[in-house]
């Protein structure tokens, strides 16, 4: 009311300026919700990952099985692959993940199974055991494709018809994320994409224009259906947590080491790193559930010599008992984590002078 009165003050009262207050009180209501957004999108979590992101963290495995479409159609599995298909393009794109097309898994086998056979030369010949692990399962469920929704009022302040009816086209669904090592829904959301339409029928499904291609994502209701997948890529990033990546041994040879990582993981020349042995789990002894690593022991200290493409070069500095698969650590890392220092090591003793006997109760 304080807002209206403003605005009257300003233009004045009377049929003439009505246009005029309507307008004033369309774009400041407008501008102030503008501004609200602004603040509360420049906190979404990154989604597609720089190359300095992708040297940095480690890219889990997942797979997008085919979505079921709840919603009646004439075009259910077109629609429901559509959004599987959809979806994969959108996480690979991201550069975040590892993808993997398990909906073609048969014919993959198939074609590994041919490759063993006499009829094929050997020269170039599939090798068994090479198929990725899937560490995530995404599935989706369409909930809502191509109804219409009509709206009154202040709720759609950016549509020109603040004060009279818009009318909206709605795609939503809900998406579950797995953890295949555990086999929990480790996460289940909702996501909804809607775009401003000028019919007013209750669905808006058009079954003579293809799913996903061009010539959908410039009608309405494909509109609606790329907001919902952006939703949905931005909250799987969400619920995927990022797990750091860190170098390890991969191969001992004299006093030469090899490393798992090198121009892709920004390792450079020269660098030195401390050495830790492999990282010892923490177990819920009720649950069975991994709580976390314990970081092993310090091992010694490595220079790196020279950096390939996927790998390093290195020389040890100092210390024994190097093995594969032993983590290293640059020097800011150890003082970040607050890691034990090297010299907590060396002695084998235990001093249990400060240590009393309970005392009983009474």
């Amino acid at each position: 009311m304080l807002l209206l009165a403003l605005i009257e003050d300003f233009f004045g009262t009377g049929p003439i300026m009505y246009n005029m207050k309507k307008l004033s009180l369309h774009l400041l209501m407008s501008s102030a919700l503008g501004f609200s957004l602004f603040f509360s999108t420049s906190c979404s979590p990154r989604v597609v990952y720089t190359p300095k992101d992708e040297a940095k963290f480690i890219k889990p495995t997942v797979a997008v099985i085919g979505f079921e479409n709840r919603v009646p159609s004439k075009v259910q599995s077109q629609v429901g692959n559509g959004m599987s298909e959809q979806l994969t393009e959108r996480l690979i794109s991201t550069k975040r993940y590892v993808v993997v097309e398990r909906q073609y898994f048969n014919q993959i086998l198939r074609e590994l199974s041919n490759s063993k056979s006499d009829l094929f030369r050997e020269q170039g010949r599939l090798k068994s055991g090479e198929l990725k692990h899937v560490n995530y399962l995404i599935r989706g469920v369409i909930t809502d494709y191509g109804h219409v929704e009509t709206t009154q009022g202040i709720s759609r302040l950016f549509d020109w018809g603040l004060f009279g009816p818009s009318s909206y086209v709605v795609v939503a669904a809900n998406i579950t994320v797995i953890d295949v090592q555990s086999g929990q829904n480790i996460a289940s959301v909702s996501v909804e994409g809607k775009a401003k339409t000028t019919s007013q029928k209750g669905d808006m499904r058009d079954d003579s224009v293809p799913f996903g291609g061009h010539a959908f994502y410039k009608t309405s209701l494909g509109k609606a259906t790329k907001k919902m997948l952006n939703d949905a890529v931005v909250q799987i990033a969400d619920i995927i947590a990022e797990e750091k990546y860190r170098p390890t041994i991969a191969r001992i040879d004299g006093n030469t080491i090899f490393i798992a990582g090198g121009e892709d993981r920004q390792i450079k020349p020269e660098q030195r790193y401390l050495v830790r042995d492999i990282p010892e789990p923490v177990i819920d002894p009720l649950t069975g559930d991994k709580l976390g690593d314990i970081p092993g022991r310090v091992i010694g200290q490595v220079e790196i010599k020279s950096v390939l493409q996927k790998y390093s070069v290195g020389r040890i500095i100092s210390g024994y008992d190097y093995k594969i698969g032993q983590v290293l650590f640059n020097t800011e890392e150890e003082s970040a984590l607050g890691l034990p220092d090297v010299n907590r090591f060396k002695s084998s003793k235990t001093d249990n002078s400060d240590i009393r006997p309970i005392e009983t109760m009474d």
